[in-house]
């Protein structure tokens, strides 16, 4: 069996579904250079998911439904 590198995939550390219907990804994010190097927003199945935030003392970042973003068509 061979493995194949995906390039450019992150690690969801966490995937929930909040009470109001928004869905919150947790990635990993060690400090705010590596904030600033993640993408502005991730695709999720059917969802596009925006960068909302970073907690420093967690060292993750956030991606929710509820962030505006536009994608090229």
């Amino acid at each position: 069996m061979n493995a194949t590198a995906i390039n450019d995939a992150l690690t969801v550390l966490e995937l929930v579904t909040l009470p109001d219907g928004v869905t919150v990804a947790t990635v990993p994010c060690a400090d705010y250079a590596a904030k600033r190097a993640l993408p502005a927003a991730i695709r999720l199945g059917s969802s596009v998911l925006g960068c909302s935030g970073w907690n420093s003392d967690r060292f993750v970042a956030y991606y929710r439904t509820d962030c505006l973003v536009a994608v090229p068509a």
